[in-house]
């Protein structure tokens, strides 16, 4: 094994020199030596000892980002961007997935402590649980969570279906024990009273996780007597299923029945139609997670990452018109000047 003392002795420099081009201090290195450190290093294959850094520095340079699944656009993308952010800080990114399950999502938390992470960002199954037991793993856990999103943006997609004309309005939501459903009820429900429409007189449909129970939900939407002439989606599983069943059974969206989805993301430019979607800055929401869990201490336990950002991009599917000379990346370029 490559010691510090070999790439030492193959640069001409002392071993302190090495630690000093390693560790970017605490004494400065000439350039010519740096030079030579670095050449050595890359000759001889020389790795640091990450674990005996760890012991001095009591950190190991690695986050845990914990979250219910990742399959689905929202949590993929920002899978994708945390560990980029957090790669260009030198910092590497254990993921783990709870599965939808709060029990899981405790042992993954547990672990992560036993493996001396820095800290986690953690997008949780249930965001309104008590999380005061995690103070004991000495370590800050970042909580992403922004209640005022999930209630808001609902409304904002109801809003939108009843202000293009549509009263007969339907939902395709997950399972009513979700704190996340609870909370876009709650926007839902208020729009509905706002516009004098019962909830009791809307269709909401209660649809498991997977695609195809999301297919059957919309194929018994669109075949019921009083089929609706608004939907409000709020998985992007879901609404995937539901364009498929629309299209299958002659359908036609948005003149028969217009369509907003949640948190679908960038797919809605090259669905068919290009669905009307509410959407949340991911972009943005990775960089504060790492800024945020970088900046805290062990001391911190618990922390919150909330916001109210959102976006409501009307597409096709609720009749907003597309300018078909335009590409999608266009468009793009085009909203953002």
């Amino acid at each position: 094994m490559v010691t510090r003392n070999d790439v030492a002795r193959a640069a001409g420099v002392s071993t302190a020199v090495v630690s000093y081009v390693l560790n970017d201090g605490p004494r400065p290195v000439s350039t010519a030596a740096r030079a030579r450190v670095l050449a050595a290093i890359d000759e001889l294959g020389y790795r640091p000892d990450s674990v005996a850094r760890s012991m001095r520095t009591r950190t190991t340079n690695s986050i845990g980002f914990v979250l219910p699944e990742i399959r689905l656009e929202y949590f993929s993308v920002m899978t994708q961007r945390i560990t980029e952010i957090a790669r260009a800080r030198g910092l590497s990114v254990i993921v783990a997935t709870s599965n939808g399950d709060v029990d899981v999502e405790r042992e993954h938390l547990t672990d992560l402590a036993g493996r001396r992470v820095d800290g986690v960002i953690l997008m949780s199954v249930d965001p309104a649980q008590d999380l005061t037991w995690a103070a004991d793993l000495g370590m800050p856990i970042l909580l992403v969570d922004r209640p005022i999103v999930a209630v808001e943006g609902t409304a904002a997609a109801t809003e939108h279906l009843i202000a293009s004309g549509r009263r007969r309005i339907a939902r395709l939501s997950a399972d009513a024990e979700g704190q996340m459903t609870r909370r876009r009820d709650r926007g839902w429900e208020r729009v509905l009273r706002e516009h004098s429409i019962a909830p009791a007189d809307a269709r909401l449909l209660r649809v498991s996780g997977s695609e195809s129970a999301g297919y059957k939900a919309a194929h018994d939407l669109l075949t019921s007597p009083g089929r609706p002439d608004g939907v409000v989606i709020d998985s992007p599983l879901h609404a995937a299923a539901f364009l498929r069943a629309a299209a299958d059974l002659g359908v036609r969206i948005p003149s028969e029945v217009a369509v907003v989805a949640i948190e679908f993301g960038r797919a809605a430019e090259y669905s068919v139609p290009r669905l009307t979607s509410v959407d949340s800055p991911l972009d943005q929401i990775a960089e504060c997670a790492v800024d945020a869990i970088t900046s805290a201490s062990r001391d911190d336990h618990v922390l919150t990452l909330d916001g109210t950002d959102f976006a409501l991009t009307p597409r096709e599917s609720s009749g907003a018109p597309v300018d078909l000379t335009l590409t999608a990346s266009q468009r793009d370029r085009k909203r953002t000047s």
